[in-house]
């Protein structure tokens, strides 16, 4: 496939990439040229090139992109990025469906660990290899972040808000009589539930953890992978198999039989409040997290997630930054520039200091501010701390269609109702494995 050519996909094989992209809206591709989403330029900025920005950062988050953003507009005058948001990760990804399909695009979007899978593999994203040079490449990236988005030697996705699920944890272990510091095992937490409940504060008795539904299979990738199982193994789906049974009957008994964990809507805020001891959350909600439990009053800490049988599993995830294909070539060269802005160190070294996020760039680790934040706050070092034992996630949650909800929505059951894990997990295992299969030629061409 060469220049500004999409391939020609069947109406399956679109909707299966994309996942979700509605029929009318399929039915309106034609020919012509890819123009510009609607944006607008300042005055003074008319004669720069613009390029619009899509992404999914609300609140602090998404004052501190602007704030990097209005700093790299100030810095030349060659280039005027603008941004607008889209809503959660989800909406983006079919936002920028649509577009591709209505032939109006951004320049530059914001795809999280599996909406960039998925647009890679409808052949939507620019490889990124020939914009690299000595200054900046895939060495100014932590491996792992930039080898997510490297696919078959090519460059896709440049990271930018990476994360993992931390064990948050309020600190009242001393007055429960327990050491304090994050649980090692899941056994150990549910030896120590039973005292973290009687510990009264200002909300009353709190449970002793919180489980969100929202992103739920990602948090639970651990579980999974601490009791030996996959999710998958590449498209070969093994939910159904008896490790993964194992790990969900073990969460279930405690929520259940033991009483000390519940599925709350807004788990960081059941925590930031105090209703509950411990929860596990993405390493970007410290923030925010942090100043709820302040105007709180109380004190928290982060830790590793918790082992089961001396195995330990923890997925990456997060966001990063990828390039419209069929952007002209004068705008995927001005939005690299500002990719390459957000590369330097104490560029990176800001966006994690402001939002949480881990630093991308392995010199953003050294920047003084930061070192000294991690130095006052070591919470802010627990997520650095732990990414080397930290791996990808199973390859059906980034690129089945619809993998995610559907896991959720199943994990949302058994974390509430009464209905068996081997019911939940085998209807999964089917209908998870029929959706696979219907991109099994595209995840070959692109990954084999």
């Amino acid at each position: 496939m060469t220049g500004n050519d999409m391939p020609r996909w069947s109406r399956r094989g679109f909707l299966a990439a994309l996942g979700g992209v509605g029929v009318g809206a399929l039915a309106g591709c034609g020919g012509g040229e890819y123009t510009q989403v609607t944006g607008a330029t300042p005055r003074e900025s008319r004669r720069r090139t613009h390029i619009v920005a899509w992404h999914s950062f609300g609140g602090i988050l998404q004052e501190a992109l602007q704030k990097l953003i209005d700093e790299f507009n100030q810095s030349q005058r060659d280039v005027f990025v603008e941004a607008q948001f889209q809503g959660s990760y989800e909406q983006t990804m079919q936002k920028v469906a649509a577009a591709i399909i209505a032939r109006q695009i951004p320049d530059l979007a914001v795809f999280s660990e599996i909406t960039w899978r998925k647009m890679h593999l409808a052949d939507a994203l620019e490889p990124l290899n020939s914009y690299f040079d000595d200054r900046l490449g895939p060495h100014t990236y932590i491996d792992q972040f930039i080898q997510e988005g490297t696919v078959q030697g090519r460059t896709w996705w440049i990271p930018f808000a990476r994360s993992t699920p931390l064990f948050y944890y309020k600190q009242i272990f001393a007055r429960a009589g327990l050491p304090a510091r994050a649980p090692r095992s899941w056994e150990e937490f549910r030896e120590w539930a039973p005292a973290m409940m009687k510990v009264k504060g200002r909300e009353g008795a709190p449970r002793a953890f919180a489980m969100g539904g929202t992103y739920a299979s990602w948090y639970f990738q651990n579980n999974v992978w601490a009791w030996g199982g996959n999710f998958s193994r590449g498209l070969d789906i093994s939910i159904g198999d008896e490790p993964a049974l194992a790990a969900g009957r073990w969460m279930v008994d405690f929520i259940r039989t033991d009483r000390a964990a519940y599925l709350s809507q807004t788990p960081d805020i059941d925590f930031g409040q105090g209703v509950t001891a411990c929860t596990v959350l993405s390493t970007g909600s410290l923030k925010n997290t942090s100043e709820l439990a302040k105007a709180g009053g109380f004190e928290i800490g982060t830790g590793f997630l918790p082992e089961h049988e001396g195995r330990f599993g923890c997925p990456t995830g997060g966001s990063g930054f990828g390039i419209l294909r069929n952007a002209p070539a004068e705008r995927k060269q001005a939005a690299f520039a500002f990719l390459r802005f957000l590369a330097q160190p104490a560029k990176s070294a800001q966006w994690t200091m402001a939002s949480g996020y881990m630093p991308v760039v392995k010199a953003a680790q050294s920047d003084p501010k930061l070192v000294a934040l991690t130095r006052q706050d070591d919470k802010f070092s627990t997520a650095l701390r732990q990414l080397p034992k930290t791996k990808p996630q199973d390859l059906v949650r980034p690129l089945v269609s619809n993998a995610g909800y559907m896991m959720d929505v199943g994990l949302q059951k058994l974390y509430s109702p009464t209905v068996s894990v081997g019911a939940v997990f085998g209807r999964l295992q089917k209908q998870l494995q029929s959706r696979a299969d219907l991109i099994e030629e595209s995840y070959t061409r692109h990954y084999k």
